[in-house]
């Protein structure tokens, strides 16, 4: 996992770390005459066990930004949105609890629903499991999550 910023943004940068090897880090920017911004990069596991540990200590980092964005592969749906059987990007009640806490803690949104940003692409579903008839799965499970500071910035 990476994150690449150009060289004309790489003095910006005030902080970064690993949350979780392999599956979370950050980045936090501080451009001239405005508020600080964290990115949190996110590769999440395809089992939902996993992927409660992840947002749990997600949840437990302190960012000192003005606003925050998410982004990345989650891995799951956050609400029912699969066409077909269910398979193992779905939550268990673990999961779903531990990422309503994270969502929350951060107050985060999910761009794809704001009416505020841009939608740069009709296509529901970010994940195709290339089967037709009842053995179809679709799902997005790549997101941008933005923080209430972000979504009333617009996109």
């Amino acid at each position: 996992m990476t994150i690449l910023v150009d060289k004309t943004i790489s003095p910006l940068i005030t902080d970064h770390g690993i949350l979780v090897e392999g599956h979370a880090q950050f980045i936090t920017l501080q451009p001239p005459e405005e508020g600080s911004l964290t990115i949190i990069n996110i590769y999440a596991s395809l089992h939902s066990t996993n992927r409660a540990q992840l947002w749990q200590k997600v949840s437990q980092a302190n960012f000192n930004s003005d606003h925050v964005i998410f982004r990345g592969d989650f891995n799951h749906q956050e609400v029912l949105e699969c066409i077909g059987t269910p398979g193992l990007r779905q939550m268990n009640r673990r999961e779903s609890s531990s990422w309503h806490l994270m969502t929350l803690k951060y107050g985060l949104s999910d761009t794809w629903r704001l009416d505020n940003f841009r939608k740069l692409s009709k296509k529901e579903f970010t994940f195709d499991n290339s089967c037709t008839g009842a053995s179809s799965a679709m799902s997005r499970i790549d997101k941008f999550l933005v923080s209430q500071s972000m979504e009333e910035r617009g996109g």
